[in-house]
């Protein structure tokens, strides 16, 4: 699914007379109270007080001068509707305009984030220091666990999606009136409070968006590309541990030893721990000891089965 989505929309566009309305500054004023300063942009408007779902980041301060549509909860929003609201702001063809940050997800029910962190390896072709270290995380006062790993514009997240929904609603519940209709959580979000569902999210922007969907009008491409390629799952089947009765020596023990700090460190902490101990040979010290990294769990999923999770609610998406 595509959960994030800026677009460039070249400078001199013409945008739609209510667009044009809205951000018109008063008589002698840089700013009104719709178009706000920015950093990067000279300005900032939230389109949402006249229907518009999205905010318009105006006039770059650098280079071509290029405004910036920020499309607000893509997730929520089919195709037919993210078209709709594009020419809600401009009247110049959509398929053109270049993308400046998208977000690609995948939800995963009934696996949660701890056995991602004892499961999940990434592969990257450049160094740890260019793409960040992996961090294992509590995030809004150790309700939502999450995963990172890689640097901006770059970056994968694993992380407790349930768990966020519930601080969502604490905080609605909080700003609802006494009088309003009672707020019902599965109603609102699709899931019940008690369910696991782990979402997996790949943020990319800049130079590091895939040149197949670097424009709206190639994001029709975007369930044929899987932006997860670079996550692997080491050992999904779910085997039992192996009995001493196997091995001589002190073999059992080292490879119960292994089990037990990738468990407690990650495994790509583990990998990396593995390969500075070994001299570069982590991967054949786990095939060697491949049968210690059972799950022993039913509840597991494979690389493939989440780029198919990704390309079935990409599909759905574009195609309503």
């Amino acid at each position: 699914m595509i959960d994030k989505l800026d677009l460039r929309i070249p400078a001199g566009s013409v945008l739609t007379p209510a667009v044009r309305e809205f951000t018109r500054p008063a008589p002698y004023d840089s700013y009104s109270s719709r178009v706000r300063p920015a950093f990067h942009y000279t300005g900032r408007a939230d389109l949402r007080p006249i229907g518009i779902d999205a905010i318009l980041h105006m006039s770059c301060r650098h280079g071509d001068k290029h405004n910036k549509l920020e499309i607000l909860d893509v997730g929520k929003k089919p195709y037919s509707e993210i078209v709709q609201l594009i020419e809600s702001v401009t009247s110049v063809d959509p398929n053109s305009f270049g993308v400046m940050r998208i977000d690609l997800t995948a939800d995963i029910p009934d696996v949660g984030v701890p056995w991602f962190k004892s499961h999940a390896r990434f592969r990257f072709k450049r160094t740890d220091r260019e793409h960040g270290v992996l961090k294992y995380a509590m995030i809004g006062h150790g309700q939502v666990e999450t995963i990172t790993t890689g640097c901006r514009p770059n970056v994968i997240r694993i992380y407790n999606k349930t768990a966020e929904y519930r601080m969502q609603f604490r905080r609605m519940l909080q700003k609802a009136s006494n009088d309003a209709d009672r707020i019902e959580f599965e109603k609102k979000f699709g899931v019940k409070e008690t369910d696991v569902l782990t979402r997996i999210e790949r943020q990319c922007g800049g130079n590091r968006i895939p040149p197949e969907i670097g424009s709206f009008g190639t994001l029709v491409l975007a369930p044929d590309l899987n932006p997860f390629e670079s996550v692997e799952i080491i050992d999904s089947e779910g085997a039992s541990l192996p009995s001493p009765e196997g091995y001589e020596g002190l073999q059992y023990f080292t490879g119960i030893g292994l089990y037990t700090v990738a468990g407690e460190r990650g495994m790509q902490e583990f990998r990396k721990l593995l390969n500075r101990k070994t001299g570069g040979n982590a991967a054949r010290t786990m095939e060697r000891y491949g049968a210690f990294f059972a799950s022993g769990s039913d509840k597991r999923i494979t690389a493939q089965e989440i780029y198919e999770l990704y390309r079935f609610s990409t599909l759905e998406q574009l195609s309503a």
